[in-house]
Formats: structure tokens, C-alpha cells, sequence
């Protein structure tokens, strides 16, 4: 009983975690930068909750909502699209006051009538353009979402930039809230995008779940080195190809299939005792988790040597934070499975594997029908 416990609380306790996510804690925010001498352009993506909440709009709950049956209550996106619409002045008013351009020591001047709109993803995308001097080195600075504002308590802050012939990214935090374009360090960079990668994997519920679904279908140490190397393979393809633009999925189509992915491999645990078919279903789910993990970063023009680096680093904590889960998680699977020598204990871990596969393929199903437009 034990054992059965121990699972179920595991599961809870993940589970727990998403309705949870609604009070924000930390966001990022993506800003692109393009331009050449005078002319800078900048398209900033942040998160609608939390700038709704920031600037009192409508279309958006308190994060403790919920409905009838208990279940966190979903905003309509036609609510928040009309809501940002009408309030698409203070939304740009605020992204723009907040993202300050400048060449040497001389500010850059917003123009007027930026464009706000709500993103296929449900972020809200603000396109704003500078005037500048035509000469020196451009400096950004980012306060979006300041700890100050009282809705968040940290922002990291991604720039991608092309402008002046120098292309490349940069992170900015709490500590660092400005780059200079083309003076970047790129040793210093890499330590930030390897936290980049890792807090991604971490804070994706639905990540972690699949990889937790897939160590509960593994008996030996050699699956786990196997369904982890498939899937470490295939999301490491399309992240880089979807960061880059080579590939391009909308995320009203990869979240949903993301979300059906946990459901499936939890169910097939249960279902399919043979697992001959794992590994080519591992991989076709890990191309579209990197499509996931690629929403995180963008990378804009030809490849150059501190994009392929960041891209590396993201990736790498990526690898990071799932060999963390894996070394955590399937020893202490393994234990109580070598622990389960009597009968009770063997009937205790084939109810506590059960219900915790069914669990998760739960949450995935809640999540499929949760992301599906169609459905929703």
C-alpha cells in the first residue's frame, strides 16, 4: 500500500501543479529586432494573462476561477481578442514605454500607431517601429513586466536581432536588462540559455508527464537508454529547424497533438505488452515536442556562430533538466519494483502503475480537448 501511495502522490502532485501555473510567477517575454541605419522595427510577444491583469483589461480571470465542477474556467479567445482590441492603446502604450531603443547616448523615438494584435499561440504581439540616429551602436533595454508591477516575479526576456549586418540573441533578466547590439559575450550567453532550456522542460507540465509516462513503460535500464536517446534525437531536429524557420507548425496544431502524445504512451503502457513499436513512437512524438520546445526561441536570417550557440546551450539544458527527471524518477520506480516480492506488494504495484498511467493519460485527454480550437 505503501507503493500505491507513494505513486499516487506522485501524480497528484504534478497534476496539482497546473492549475497553479495561474499564479504567474515568472514569464518570458520574445522581442525581434530588425532594421538598418535610421529605421529600427520591433515585435514583441508577451503573455495576454498577465497583461491583462497588469492593465485591468477585460477577458481575463482571476487566476483562482473556476467553474461548476471545479475545473480552472478558460477565457474564450473571442473575449480576448475584442478585449485587446479595445484596449489596443494602453497595450502598446505600455510595451512601448517599456522596450527603450537607443544609439549612443541618444533615445530612439517610438512612431505612432503600432499594431496589437492576439497571435495564433494567445500571445499578445505588439509590432512597434523607431526612428534613430543613423550612427553608433544600438542599445536595448527591456523593463516589460518589472518585478515592480506586482504581477510577476520574474521575467526573462529573449532578443533576437538583425540590424546593422549584426545578427544573433541575447537573454535579459532581472540583472541584466540591456544589450547592446553586436557587443554580446558569447560565453557569457551560454550559461543563461542552458537555465533557458532547463526551466522550459522543468515548468512544461506536459513534458514532464510524457517523459514520466514513458519511464513507467520501461523495465530496464536499456529502455530508458533507448526511449530516451529516440526522443532526445528527434526533438533536437526540429527544435533547431523550427527556431531557425526551416520548419514552421502552428502551435493550435502541436499543442493539442502534444497534449494527445501523453495519453497515448500512458494508454499504451496499459494496452500493449509488447514494446517493439515503442521507439519509432517515441521519436515521431519527440519531433513534435521539439516543435514545442522551439516556441521558446527564435532565430531569424542565416545561422551564425552565437545563434548555433544559443541553440546548442537551449538544447543542452534541455538534456540537462530530462537526465535530472530520469535520474530522480526511474531508480525509485526500479526499487519499489524489486521491493514488490509478495504478492500483496506485486497486486499494490500493478494498481499503483495503473492508476497512475491512467492519471496521466487523463490530464493528457484534459489538455488535448483544452488546446483543440475545434473543441473549445
Amino acid at each position: 500500500m505503501r507503493l500505491l501511495a507513494f505513486l499516487t502522490a506522485l501524480v497528484v502532485l504534478l497534476l496539482a501543479a497546473a492549475p497553479a501555473q495561474a499564479h504567474v510567477r515568472a514569464t518570458e517575454v520574445a522581442i525581434d529586432l530588425r532594421g538598418q541605419g535610421d529605421g529600427v522595427a520591433a515585435v514583441v510577444d508577451v503573455e495576454y494573462d498577465i497583461l491583462a491583469r497588469l492593465l485591468g483589461l477585460d477577458g481575463v480571470l482571476s487566476p483562482d476561477a473556476v467553474g461548476a465542477d471545479g475545473a480552472a474556467v478558460e477565457v474564450p479567445t473571442e473575449v480576448r481578442r475584442s478585449s485587446l482590441d479595445a484596449h489596443a492603446s494602453e497595450a502598446a502604450g505600455y510595451v512601448g514605454e517599456r522596450l527603450r531603443l537607443s544609439r549612443g547616448s541618444i533615445g530612439c523615438t517610438a512612431q505612432e500607431h503600432a499594431r496589437v494584435e492576439l497571435a495564433d499561440s494567445g500571445a499578445v504581439q505588439v509590432a512597434l517601429a523607431y526612428a534613430c540616429p543613423a550612427s553608433g551602436a544600438l542599445t536595448v533595454r527591456s523593463d516589460i513586466f518589472r518585478a515592480s508591477d506586482g504581477v510577476v516575479d520574474e521575467t526573462t526576456t529573449l532578443v533576437a536581432y538583425d540590424v546593422d549586418g549584426h545578427r544573433g540573441s541575447a537573454l535579459l533578466d532581472t540583472a541584466h536588462t540591456s544589450v547592446t547590439v553586436g557587443n554580446t559575450d558569447l560565453l557569457s550567453e551560454i550559461p543563461q540559455f542552458i537555465r533557458l532550456g532547463a526551466e522550459h522542460l522543468l515548468f512544461g507540465l506536459d513534458h514532464v508527464l510524457f517523459l514520466l509516462a514513458l519511464l513507467l513503460g520501461a523495465k530496464r535500464l536499456r529502455d530508458v537508454v533507448e526511449v530516451a536517446t529516440a526522443f532526445t534525437a528527434a526533438h533536437s531536429v526540429t527544435l533547431v529547424l523550427a527556431a531557425i524557420g526551416w520548419v514552421s507548425v502552428p502551435g493550435w496544431i502541436v499543442e493539442p497533438l502534444i497534449a494527445l502524445s501523453i495519453a497515448f504512451v500512458a494508454l499504451d503502457n496499459l494496452l500493449s505488452p509488447r514494446t517493439s513499436h515503442r521507439l519509432p513512437v517515441v521519436f515521431g512524438f519527440g519531433l513534435l515536442h521539439g516543435l514545442g520546445f522551439a516556441g521558446a526561441l527564435s532565430v531569424d536570417g542565416p545561422p551564425s556562430a552565437s545563434t548555433l550557440a544559443d541553440l546548442i546551450s537551449f538544447n543542452v539544458g534541455i538534456e540537462l533538466a530530462q537526465l535530472t527527471i530520469i535520474a530522480v524518477a526511474f531508480p525509485a520506480l526500479l526499487f519499489l519494483r524489486r521491493a514488490a516480492t509478495t504478492p500483496v506488494a506485486a497486486r499494490a504495484l500493478t494498481l499503483g502503475t495503473v492508476a497512475a498511467a491512467v492519471a496521466v493519460a487523463g490530464a493528457g485527454l484534459v489538455w488535448f480537448v483544452e488546446r483543440s480550437p475545434l473543441l473549445t
